[in-house]
């Protein structure tokens, strides 16, 4: 049992009195991420460092105390990897904010965790470069936590996901210590890569304090285009005809109909009008966006002309049933806004998610499958999908009926998790695509990983952390 007394003490001397919290608010708000899986939320303290040396001091202290501790970002995770529920110390990076470097002739950046993913991608643009890991919590999201959970976004498919550009880290492990893994050294070919090790660890082998980062030049312009679509197949039909055009791809989102309804409505409710996209509903939609190469008015034209000639082909081969080309920047953040509100849109209804991964092959099959278990397993219960269809990541949201409760409503999801993960084995997917395993999904991983790699990642986890204090209990649970 921790002394915790004696362990508010030991944070105190190591941070300063005013950076140690445990008010019941403060407690509740800093000790879970969004996830809500029915588990308590219960740390004892919330503790906030300000550099990588009061990191290592909290570590110790806590240690010393034998206090286990989760490492906390922005807390936007949805998988319960950043929630504490026996009485751990939140370990906040929050105050850990600055751009600590840019080397524009390397394209680099190096930053603080808690910097925010919109903060660093400003900072690139201020210095006429990019980083394109993008998703829709930047702004409250952490570069740290981003690292951790290995982020993914909406232009996995042209960028890749975040350990591709990821070039250093500094990292304080469970005994206290901090190794700077990597750097701004784009070769270094001397043994295990550790760095790699530590991203999408989900703070189960120590605490990320600082990242350096790849940028990139930024695209001239894009073009952004939304297609209607009959079905799940189509939609793939249409993939691999806009794969293969002379297009550079940045994203490739899909959706169903019901998300645009539900998104329209919310706007509505909040009193501002977005308009249905096309005059007749389709069953499903996708949102196209590609670069335009180079900067002028003729590679612009070029691009669109290109994008208007692969959707015309569609069309005619029965591919889709209307399509629409953003003519300014304002119409395509529209066309943007009927992706990127799906998810506060059915916040209303607390869904149900799971984040799974598939061969973008198997997409449409898969989705066939899983339509009709639904329908089959979970009458009376909307089932809506939307996600990241050019890499083969779908989000499948189940939405809670008007009138059935909670508690109700959950254990009927939970119930349909086995039915679920077996249909995503059996079509080579991963149960966690970009959102991790956390708490949420620790007792399904055996769908995604063998014993001997489950044997592995312990055995990686004892040596890095021994007592198992940091963010216990994650990814596959106690021994």
């Amino acid at each position: 049992m921790v002394d915790v007394s004696r362990l508010k003490e030991a944070l105190e001397a190591a941070v300063g009195a005013e950076r140690v919290l445990d008010s019941a608010e403060d407690l509740a708000f800093y000790g879970a991420d969004r996830c809500r899986g029915g588990w308590p939320v219960r740390p004892s303290l919330v503790v906030f460092p300000k550099d990588v040396a009061e990191i290592q001091a909290v570590v110790r202290a806590c240690a010393g105390c034998g206090a286990a501790i989760v490492p906390s970002g922005g807390r936007t995770g949805l998988a319960g990897a950043a929630t504490a529920t026996a009485g751990e110390v939140v370990l906040s990076l929050e105050r850990m904010q600055r751009i600590v470097a840019i080397d524009r002739a390397a394209r680099t950046l190096r930053a603080e965790a808690g910097a925010t993913l919109q903060a660093v991608q400003e900072a690139a643009a201020a210095a006429g470069l990019m980083y394109p890991v993008d998703y829709a919590s930047k702004g409250s999201a952490q570069l740290g936590g981003s690292v951790a959970t290995n982020a993914g976004g909406v232009k996995v498919i042209r960028y890749g996901l975040t350990r591709e550009w990821v070039l250093g880290l500094t990292v304080v492990l469970a005994s206290g210590e901090a190794l700077t893994l990597g750097g701004s050294l784009v070769k270094n070919n001397t043994g295990y890569d550790l760095r790699q090790l530590f991203i999408g660890s989900e703070g189960t082998l120590g605490v990320i304090a600082e990242v350096t980062v790849r940028l990139c030049q930024p695209p001239a312009d894009l073009v952004v285009a939304l297609a209607a679509v009959a079905d799940d197949s189509r939609v793939m039909e249409l993939f691999a005809r806009i794969r293969a055009a002379p297009l550079t791809l940045t994203a490739f989102e899909c959706f169903d109909h019901g998300c645009v309804a539900h998104v329209t409505a919310h706007r509505a409710a909040s009193g501002q009008a977005l308009g249905a996209p096309f005059e007749a509903p389709s069953a499903r939609y996708v949102l196209v966006e590609v670069e335009v190469p180079e900067a002028g008015e003729v590679a612009a034209e070029r691009t669109r002309e290109a994008l208007l000639a692969a959707l015309g082909a569609a069309q005619e081969a029965g591919e889709i049933e209307d399509a629409a080309l953003a003519a300014t920047p304002a119409q395509a953040r529209g066309l943007w806004a009927l992706r990127e509100e799906i998810s506060e849109s059915l916040h209303r209804f607390t869904p149900h998610k799971a984040d799974i991964s598939l061969p973008v092959a198997e997409v449409a099959a898969f989705l066939a499958a899983w339509r009709g278990e639904v329908a089959a397993r979970l009458p009376g219960i909307e089932a809506l999908c939307f996600g990241h269809v050019g890499d083969g990541n779908l989000h499948l949201n189940l939405l809670r009926p008007a009138g059935l409760g909670l508690d109700e409503f959950l254990a009927r999801c939970h119930g349909f998790e086995d039915p679920l993960f077996a249909l995503v084995r059996a079509r080579g997917g991963s149960i966690s695509a970009e959102h991790g395993v956390g708490l949420l999904k620790r007792a399904f991983l055996h769908y995604s990983r063998g014993p001997s790699e489950i044997a592995a990642m312990r055995g990686i986890k004892a040596v890095l952390d021994p007592a198992g204090l940091l963010n216990p209990g994650k990814i596959f649970g106690p021994p």
